[in-house]
């Protein structure tokens, strides 16, 4: 069985999608906090919505990529890939709830 990159099924390629797009639109972030220094239109008007967006597409490609993988509908590496999110969210809670029981 060859090994695939790319999606087969429609909630495989929504949400390796979805990943690339949180990919692009965290970039673009990035890349307007850092030159709204002299300017807050970004922070003031845009960013709450931006971040909207943001949160969107990162629980769209979490989500998706976790039932196209518990379905076992679709192994390809994009998809599990796009589980990256929820991966690190879930290993961030575990690292402060230990960091919480050993009081540190």
């Amino acid at each position: 069985m060859p090994i695939e990159f790319w999606p087969k099924t429609r909630i495989g390629w929504i949400a390796a999608l979805s990943f690339d797009l949180f990919g692009v639109l965290y970039i673009i972030n990035g890349y307007m906090l850092k030159i709204s220094a002299s300017s807050s239109w970004w922070l003031d008007s845009v960013l709450p919505s931006y971040g909207i967006a943001l949160m969107m597409t990162v629980v769209t490609a979490s989500v998706g990529s976790v039932i196209a993988l518990l379905l076992r509908r679709d192994s390809a590496w994009a998809v599990w890939i796009a589980t990256l999110p929820i991966v690190v969210w879930v290993a961030v809670r575990c690292l402060i709830f230990v960091l919480n029981i050993l009081h540190l």
